[in-house]
């Protein structure tokens, strides 16, 4: 997966302006809000992930100890045997290259503002009354950016999984293809 950099968003200057201090209150904890929620979905598509990963895993194993049971009495290539290998290479790339890159550590843009974007001059040569409103600016323009930037990573994320799921899904339809055809070959 390839990340994305946060949107340059701006509070347009009209509403700059127009903004008063409770309303400020109020956007910044709505996009509090909004911003736990992609934290929370983070959450919501490792866990997902995780348990897919463990089915794909069971899934190997089981073919694995198969196809070894299998060759050991037979020594043959037969038609059950092509497709537990075939079973085998399809749930090992399912799991390296669409479940696991999405359990792997991924960066996020995580809660509160650096003191550095807090302490500057323009905050501080603003008159008293008016920086409070000026500071909730500050942390409501970062909260979008981060949210922005959350929600593309999970959108990512969550078609990763649904992904995996449709090559899970099918894999029973695929397997019986497989077999069909090297079961046809054989003849």
């Amino acid at each position: 997966m390839e990340p994305v950099k946060p949107e340059d968003w701006k509070i347009d200057v009209e509403f700059k302006n127009k903004l008063k201090l409770e309303e400020a209150k109020f956007i910044f904890e709505e996009a509090e809000k909004a911003f736990n929620d992609s934290i929370e979905t983070s959450a919501k598509i490792l866990d997902r992930n995780s348990s897919l990963l463990q089915l794909v895993a069971g899934i190997l194993v089981g073919l694995v100890a198969y196809s070894i049971g299998k060759w050991e009495k037979s020594s043959y290539l037969d038609s059950l045997l092509i497709t537990a290998i075939s079973g085998i290479i399809y749930f090992f790339c399912l799991g390296l290259f669409f479940i696991f890159p999405n359990i792997k550590p991924t960066e996020y843009i995580l809660p509160g503002t650096q003191p550095k974007k807090l302490f500057v001059e323009a905050i501080f040569n603003t008159p008293d009354d008016t920086r409070p409103l000026l500071l909730y600016m500050i942390k409501i323009t970062n909260l979008q950016q981060a949210i922005t930037f959350n929600r593309d990573i999970n959108d990512q994320r969550w078609k990763f999984y649904k992904r995996s799921l449709n090559f899970l899904f099918y894999s029973p339809i695929i397997l019986i293809v497989i077999y069909l055809l090297s079961n046809w070959l054989s003849k």
